[in-house]
């Protein structure tokens, strides 16, 4: 991995599947400024996908996905948060959580208040990670 300083980034999109792809892009783009390997990238980029999707399927009427990313010299943590409609997180026994934990080394779900907060880690381990 490059020697780059520890960045965040933050996007708001309304909570709508039809905006899916601008949190894919993000990721894609935040994986390789950090040097990850194609299959991170893409491994990552799917995770994002099925976290926002879980997200979704709850969030309140007319609410907001809110998508952090921050890149460390040893890690990559994203932070997707929404609005609940159930004020309950996602189920750890369903097949969608089984696929974010295959892709990504740490996944966890918090709920406070009306709000969950899924968590995913990625440790780079690609090719063009050092």
């Amino acid at each position: 991995m490059t020697n780059q300083p520890e960045a965040a980034i933050r996007l708001t999109i309304p909570a709508s599947s039809a905006y899916l792809s601008l949190a894919r892009a993000a990721t894609s783009a935040v994986c390789a400024r950090m040097d990850f390997s194609i299959e991170q990238i893409e491994d990552t980029t799917l995770a994002v996908n099925e976290a926002a999707s879980l997200l979704l399927v709850d969030a309140q009427p007319d609410s907001e996905l809110q998508i952090n990313w921050q890149s460390s010299a040893s890690d990559l943590l994203v932070e997707l948060v929404s609005h609940s409609s159930s004020g309950r997180p996602p189920r750890r026994t369903t097949f969608a959580w089984t696929v974010l934990s295959a892709l990504v080394d740490d996944v966890d779900a918090v709920l406070a208040a009306d709000r969950i907060r899924l968590s995913l880690t990625v440790h780079p381990t690609g090719a063009l990670a050092q």
